[in-house]
């Protein structure tokens, strides 16, 4: 962080470069005068003595910085304030440049070419007074408006982080709450499958399926804290899920799977193949009475990561959109990638003689420092 002592002498540069504008300007315009005038006068010692003038802000406008934020003008009062600092300043501005004017015109080099005031002190004053007053207090504002601006923008800037971390907080939040709700769901479908072989008298399966259920539970629980996993983390939850499925389904489902080794490694939210796999079952492979495939594939490129899980089931309703869909599972996975920065997409149409949902997501490697989200 930046000390007081350091922005302090950062702002007296600025202030010290800025006044050189109105110093240029003003001995210019003196120049011009005195030669249309036909008074003999070189540009030089003009303009030394304008930045003696006008330099003299560098000393001043600090102070009147902080009056700026003692004074804010978002506070009521604080206008009347300044109008009434201001003057006092700009007048204490011409009474030091008076004797410095005094003093440096009277130098060798400066009185040869410049035409000397040859007036009483007071009227020397008053004429300062005359010809500069108005600039002075045009300084000051200015000074002030930059002041306030610069504290608007360090204000908004803070807002804008604040609204950031609240919404990062929020959708963290948002992410857990749905990820507590999908678990609930899983487990029901589960046990509705297992409480199915109990009811067909096939009991050492539904053993089996009872221990494959605890093995997926334990890895479930291992990465509750975590919002992100591999993908191949995932597949081997899914694996075990389907083996389930395959006790309950039998010869009849074949799954396929078409992996690249390079997709393993990459991030995606947990547990969101699951609900996509578990939809694929219920409205494709189930309403089959002959033999079911169950394809899974994952592709990925420096820029994104895409998982397709596709089955021959029924096609889609006519009308169908994933937006819109009624199913549970799918609205979950949508709300998931939504609330993520940046937000991933899934679509499920209809492919050939069957139907294929795909889930694309923003490549980000396990070993990516811009994880955020």
């Amino acid at each position: 962080m930046i000390s007081d002592a350091a922005a302090g002498f950062d702002r007296r540069l600025v202030l010290a470069a800025a006044m050189i504008v109105p110093s240029v300007v003003i001995a210019t315009q003196l120049y011009a005068s005195y030669r249309i005038e036909g008074i003999p006068v070189s540009y030089g010692p003009t303009l030394v003595l304008q930045l003696c003038h006008w330099e003299l802000w560098t000393f001043a406008g600090p102070f009147v910085w902080d009056l700026e934020r003692r004074w804010p003008l978002s506070q009521r009062g604080s206008l009347l304030r300044h109008a009434m600092a201001a003057p006092a300043l700009a007048a204490m501005v011409i009474l030091v440049y008076v004797p410095i004017y005094e003093t440096v015109a009277r130098l060798p080099w400066i009185a040869r070419s410049f035409p000397s005031m040859n007036r009483p002190l007071i009227s020397m004053v008053a004429f300062f007074f005359f010809v500069y007053f108005h600039v002075e207090l045009l300084v000051y504002g200015t000074i002030v408006a930059a002041a306030h601006a610069r504290r608007a923008t360090a204000v908004l800037r803070q807002k804008e982080h604040d609204a950031l971390r609240l919404e990062a907080e929020l959708t963290g939040a948002r992410l857990a709450v749905l990820r507590t709700q999908l678990q609930p769901h899983f487990l029901f479908n589960t046990l509705h499958t297992i409480g199915s072989l109990i009811l067909q008298q096939q009991g050492e399966r539904a053993v089996q399926l009872i221990a494959e259920l605890g093995e997926l539970l334990r890895s479930t629980l291992a990465k509750r804290d975590s919002d992100l996993a591999t993908l191949g983390d995932e597949l081997v939850a899914i694996r075990r899920y389907l083996r389930i499925e395959e006790a309950r389904f039998g010869d009849r489902l074949c799954v396929e799977w078409n992996v690249e080794p390079a997709a393993l490694g990459a991030l995606v939210p947990s547990f969101i193949l699951q609900p996509i796999i578990e939809n694929a079952f219920r409205h494709g492979i189930a309403r089959r009475s002959s033999n079911a495939t169950l394809r899974i594939g994952a592709e990925i490129d420096d820029e994104s990561l895409q998982v397709t899980v596709y089955n021959d089931g029924p096609p889609l309703a006519e009308n169908f959109s994933s937006t819109s869909a009624g199913g549970y599972g799918l609205k979950n996975v949508q709300e998931r990638l939504r609330a993520r920065r940046p937000a991933g997409h899934f679509e499920i149409v209809n492919t050939g003689d069957g139907v294929t949902a795909t889930l694309r997501l923003p490549r980000v490697d396990r070993d990516d420092s811009r994880v955020a989200s």
